[in-house]
């Protein structure tokens, strides 16, 4: 299982990712903790994942453990898919965009102009 999103959300799930989430990234991780909370009390599985990977990086194999038991949740609940991936994708915006992967960029509102980027010349944003 190689699903970007689900390690996305298993990372901030573990806790240590989850300093790298802004507003946005938290509120959701609050919204898929609870979630997850709803699972973990008919699936002790999940629970289980859940506490193993707490306070891990990232790339620890209790994460990656937590992503693949995500993976199961959503292969057996279409509605708890749905859920997962409509409260966790500001999570894994986030995330993604504050690696060093593919930028996300996403404005909503009324202005007269909108500039969007990394790298202006030599002016340099977020580098």
């Amino acid at each position: 299982m190689n699903d970007p999103f689900l390690e996305s959300v298993a990372a901030a799930l573990a806790g240590q990712a989850a300093a790298a989430l802004g507003s946005a990234g938290s509120a959701a991780l609050t919204k898929v903790r609870e979630l997850l909370r709803g699972k973990s009390e008919e699936d002790p599985d999940t629970a289980a994942a859940l506490e193993a990977a707490e306070d891990r990086p990232a790339d620890h194999p209790k994460v990656a453990a937590l992503a693949r038991r995500l993976d199961r949740l959503e292969s057996d609940d279409g509605e708890f898919s749905e859920k997962l991936r409509s409260e966790g994708a500001p999570i894994h915006q986030e995330l993604t965009a504050s690696g060093n992967h593919a930028v996300n960029n996403q404005f909503s509102g009324t202005a007269n102009n909108v500039v969007q980027g990394r790298q202006f010349g030599r002016i340099e944003f977020n580098s």
